[in-house]
């Protein structure tokens, strides 16, 4: 599990927030074998929209339209993906003490929580590679 430290800058309040995001190799290796690769170096990428997605959610956090421990997921449109299928990138987000009370905190212990870090982010996987059941990509009852 790879590790590191993002700094962003929330302009409204003047802060700089740092976060720890964990697992973003993978996640890095995940877009870059699902997205079409005529479409890597355009926004519709969801690695060129990830820091953009975190800015939003810490405004929000500060804001108080949030509150952590939360999970998010990031889109990859059908007509994007190599599997013609929406495809969700999956992320745990934690502030400092959320994640203290966490059992996957005993798992990171290499890298100790500096008192300057003031969110987690976890890259836990991808929803929407495997055809559900056997409903033709349908989710819920079918008709």
């Amino acid at each position: 599990m790879d590790i590191k430290k993002l700094e962003v800058y929330h302009t409204p309040t003047e802060n700089c927030i740092l976060c720890l995001c964990l697992n973003t190799d993978q996640f890095t290796v995940d877009c870059d074998q699902t997205i079409i690769d005529r479409y890597k170096d355009f926004t519709v990428n969801p690695k060129a929209r990830f820091y953009s997605k975190i800015d939003n959610l810490i405004d929000e956090i500060i804001r108080e339209v949030k509150k952590p421990p939360f999970k998010f997921r990031m889109r990859l449109e059908s007509r994007h993906s190599i599997t013609s299928r929406n495809i969700h990138y999956r992320f745990q987000m934690f502030d400092r003490d959320s994640f203290k009370r966490d059992t996957l905190s005993e798992v990171i212990i290499q890298e100790p929580l500096e008192p300057e870090i003031d969110f987690v982010i976890i890259y836990t996987g991808i929803q929407g590679l495997t055809k559900p059941d056997d409903k033709d990509g349908f989710y819920g009852l079918q008709p």
